[in-house]
């Protein structure tokens, strides 16, 4: 028995593509494919504290402005204040940090430093500890 491959693809294009086939649109014209479940009461943008939100989007700027500073700097010359600034920098880290303890909620585009420990989720500090083996020799009478 001998194979039509052409009519075998006609059959599979109608199949595709005719009278509500695979590739063609089920939903009713006008009606987006994905729709959010439902509007979350509390919008990203208003979470946090009006005041501590404010205080982050300073210290924000102050820590672009020294990783500005940074870039310029970078020449032996200024070694001596490029460290003052690369200080600086690391303790306005600090500072975004405290100011988001303090209550302060920040946009995805506005976390620039990474979170305390506590609040990062591999860091072993809630608690994991990893088991280690070592190699020995067999226990004595009495030990455990």
């Amino acid at each position: 028995m001998t194979i039509d491959y052409d009519q075998l693809k006609r059959f599979v294009k109608e199949a595709m593509f005719i009278g509500g086939g695979i590739n063609e649109p089920s939903a009713p014209q006008g009606v987006p494919h994905r729709m959010p479940v439902a509007d979350i009461t509390d919008k990203e943008q208003d979470q946090g504290d009006v005041k501590a939100n404010h205080l982050y989007a300073i210290a924000l700027t102050a820590r672009e402005a020294t990783e500005k500073l940074i870039e310029a700097l970078d020449d032996p010359l200024y070694d001596d204040a490029y460290q003052h600034a690369f200080k600086a920098t690391a303790n306005l880290r600090k500072v975004l940090n405290s100011i988001e303890e303090m209550g302060a909620h920040p946009m995805p585009d506005q976390r620039v430093v990474a979170p305390p420990p506590r609040n990062q989720k591999y860091t072993g500090t809630a608690g994991y500890l990893p088991m280690t083996f070592s190699a020995g020799g067999e226990l004595e009478e009495g030990e455990q």
